[in-house]
């Protein structure tokens, strides 16, 4: 799902639909596998939040470290 959110943030915005769609589908799904009664979209993403901001950190500094050992 980390991913998922990942792939739209960055994706072009030619694909934002296709990717806002697989991203939705993996969140309707956790919600439907979810013992929490009541959650929402967007109460599953702001529970995914934090730990989305430290994926999104490491991915952006993996490219990094990856387009410098290119040089």
């Amino acid at each position: 799902m980390l991913q998922a959110k990942f792939d739209l943030d960055f994706c072009a915005t030619d694909q934002r639909d296709t990717f806002l769609q697989r991203f939705h589908l993996l969140l309707d799904r956790a919600l439907a596998q979810s013992a929490e009664p009541g959650l929402t979209r967007a109460g599953l993403e702001e529970i995914l939040r934090e730990p989305y901001t430290e994926f999104r950190r490491a991915k952006l500094l993996e490219e990094r470290a990856r387009l410098s050992r290119l040089r």
